[in-house]
């Protein structure tokens, strides 16, 4: 394959050994996106395009596929049922006559583990021929339980036995880490998310390396099993506090510095993990288009680095459309300016996204990310129930 037949993103992996790109959404839905974004192009773009898309998942031989992995959530879930109605309408329909007494929640939450389970058997030849390393998709707890290591577990426990494949998405909050410690000594992946700070990174790193020493001891079997640990730069970034205190710090919040403060993070964290060997693999979720028309900061900063980069239909659009005819160079190793990391410091917000201390396990669970996330996360799972309750009123 020539360079210029490379898509975006072939040619941002190219860049980067060991780098992996993930499908932020149900793999049930992509076909009817790819159909979709093709149809959407001009006959001039289809021509190059289509090819690229085809390649990202490949339907014939998914072991091909550009696509190492999947995340997925409750919420991603929601939206997939919705993009695909003929099919999930009526079986909610006939799951809620098969099971009378059950409420709304246990529909959903049965809809849920189907929908993952599925998904997961789409991905399932990658892991057998990767021999295990890749192909895994991930399903999360329930985004409501933030604080209560008992139900993350018993949901975790469950939800890992749909598929050899299934990864376990579990908050960064303290109950979540404990989760992540427990659910690690017994050999089951997991992808710590709703985590925004280098302390939760390395809290998450901590737990999971002693998780995997404990299970070692006792002989528990890692062949099968992998960590990542996500960091959600956007939701850092775009929080009211960081931009109100640069306020009365007496300078302008831009866009490319609200920016720079994920990437700083980002670039310590990844940096962090590999100095000191911990088991764990830093995945980057909720990017940016920007700061300039054309260019996507958050992606150009990664090039060269040996990471998880989840991405969303749209987020992918962007990529191959933006990149088409530009190449990227390997930024990993370049510190972000020093007068955005100047005035970044002076704001209190980053500090505690930025420095190792600077935040104490409990506060995880109050940080103006878990915060706006969950809350956002927990009212689209309250409106999965309402509408699977909808179905059971006929």
């Amino acid at each position: 394959m020539s360079e210029k037949q490379k898509s975006g993103l072939e040619k941002l992996v190219a860049q980067s050994p060991g780098m992996e790109i993930w499908w932020d959404a149900s793999p049930l839905v992509f076909q009817d996106w790819a159909d979709s974004f093709i149809a959407a192009q001009t006959p001039a773009v289809r021509e190059w395009l289509e090819p690229q898309v085809r390649r990202l998942y490949v339907e014939d031989d998914p072991a091909q596929s550009l696509f190492r992995g999947v995340t997925t959530n409750p919420v991603i879930t929601k939206a997939g049922i919705d993009t695909l109605p003929d099919t999930w309408y009526p079986w909610i329909e006939e799951e809620i006559g098969r099971h009378p007494n059950f409420n709304a929640a246990q529909i959903t939450w049965r809809t849920y583990k189907e929908f993952s389970r599925l998904g997961a058997e789409l991905y399932r030849p990658i892991f057998e021929e990767s021999g295990y390393r890749h192909g895994f998709v991930s399903a999360q707890v329930d985004p409501r339980e933030l604080n209560d290591a008992r139900e993350i577990m018993e949901q975790a426990l469950g939800l890992k036995a749909l598929s050899p494949n299934i990864m376990i998405k579990v908050p960064g909050t303290r109950a979540g880490i404990l989760s992540i410690f427990l659910l690690t000594t017994l050999g089951v992946p997991t992808n710590a998310t709703l985590v925004f700070t280098l302390p939760q990174i390395l809290a998450v790193a901590e737990a999971v390396k002693g998780g995997r020493e404990v299970g070692e001891c006792h002989g528990t079997d890692y062949s099968q099993w992998r960590s990542v640990i996500t960091l959600m730069m956007a939701r850092f970034e775009e929080r009211e506090e960081v931009a109100q205190q640069a306020q009365e710090a007496g300078f302008e919040l831009t866009e490319e510095l609200m920016r720079w403060s994920g990437i700083a993070i980002m670039k310590k964290a990844y940096h962090l993990l590999r100095e000191r060997e911990y088991p764990s693999k830093l995945l980057l979720a909720s990017s940016r288009v920007g700061p300039e028309e054309g260019q996507i900061l958050h992606v150009e900063e990664t090039a060269g680095a040996n990471l998880v980069y989840t991405m969303n239909q749209s987020f992918i659009e962007n990529v191959l459309l933006s990149y088409a005819d530009k190449d990227f160079e390997p930024r990993i190793d370049k510190p972000i300016p020093a007068e955005a990391l100047e005035k970044l410091l002076t704001l209190p917000y980053f500090r505690q996204g930025y420095e190792e201390n600077g935040l104490q396990p409990e506060e995880f669970l109050h940080h103006p990310g878990t915060v706006f996330t969950g809350n956002q996360f927990s009212k689209a799972m309250d409106a999965f129930e309402a509408f699977v309750a909808d179905k059971m009123r006929g």
